[in-house]
């Protein structure tokens, strides 16, 4: 695959991630979305190459998921169990898909 439809592709994701973070009130695993979605996007002056920014954003992404307390303890509470699960379900394919596109999962 191309790397700037790969770059584009997790750019999508990692924005999508982000909504969902803001709309939890979450003000600790957002930035290093933001960081992420920093080295994704498109620059005036472009400072590494597309397979440096995707390597980048792997690598931070990866670090999340590092230890106790990370990101994939992450969930979204809800009262309502079955509200709950679906936004965990919507939240967890999420995940899966920025995987995918890493070539993780």
């Amino acid at each position: 695959m191309n790397n700037k439809i790969k770059m584009d592709k997790l750019l999508e994701l990692f924005k999508m991630l982000r909504v969902i973070l803001v709309s939890e009130g979450d003000g600790n695993w957002i930035r290093g979305v933001d960081s992420i979605i920093f080295s994704l996007s498109p620059k005036s002056i472009s400072t590494s190459s597309d397979e440096e920014a995707i390597r980048y954003a792997e690598s931070t992404y990866k670090a999340m998921f590092r230890g106790n307390g990370s990101f994939s303890d992450f969930y979204i509470w809800r009262d309502d169990f079955e509200e709950r699960a679906y936004e965990n379900e919507k939240l967890d394919i999420l995940k899966d898909k920025i995987w995918s596109e890493f070539g993780c999962k």
